[in-house]
């Protein structure tokens, strides 16, 4: 890979896909999702006991490797990311906007509520709570709804032989900025 290529131009969606059926044909039952290498890194630390194959870089093909996850029958998917990429899945179109509904829903101050709202970059909402004090409770619902955004999918690539419920557990673990430090985390664990 040349030096000036970004990281989701190396990941591709043919990649993410192989990478989750090759864990898959490991008898591999859990799936970290690692937005790239800082929060892999981290995850790895975090979770040192599973194989290499479970670690997944997905980039921006989060529901290519969900998808993957549920043909395959996998029962648990952890992703972590940091704040920004973590809005990005639970709002697509309106990452600030989530962490503005988070706040009020967590913490009822509209003020700070809407501090976060007009942040420039979901990065600094994660400040602006870490500031106040709140970054552990919005940080767990944060991950509490990405989890179930994330459920959704998975059912969603698993079609109709999904069935009525959610064909993997989803947990999501919240890291700072270097990617290496879980802030919160939340979900389910697969039965």
């Amino acid at each position: 890979m040349s030096s000036d290529m970004s990281e989701d131009q190396a990941i591709t969606r043919a990649g993410v896909e192989q990478a989750v059926s090759a864990m898959a044909a490991q008898d591999e039952t859990t799936l970290v999702l690692c937005t790239g290498g800082g929060t892999e890194t981290g995850a790895r630390k975090m979770m040192p006991k599973l194989p290499d194959a479970c670690f997944v870089e997905v980039g921006g093909f989060t529901d290519a490797a969900l998808g993957k996850a549920a043909e395959h029958g996998v029962k648990q998917v952890i992703f972590v990311g940091r704040a920004g990429e973590l809005a990005e899945l639970g709002s697509p179109k309106d990452g600030t906007g989530l962490l503005g509904a988070i706040t009020t829903d967590m913490t009822g101050s509209a003020e700070l509520a809407a501090e976060v709202v007009a942040a420039d970059t979901a990065q600094r909402a994660y400040e602006l709570w870490e500031a106040a004090g709140v970054l552990g409770p919005c940080g767990r619902e944060l991950c509490r709804r990405v989890g179930l955004q994330l459920e959704q999918s998975a059912a969603e690539g698993a079609g109709p032989a999904g069935g009525e419920s959610a064909p993997v557990a989803a947990q999501v673990v919240l890291v700072d900025s270097t990617g290496e430090r879980m802030v919160a985390m939340a979900g389910r664990l697969a039965r």
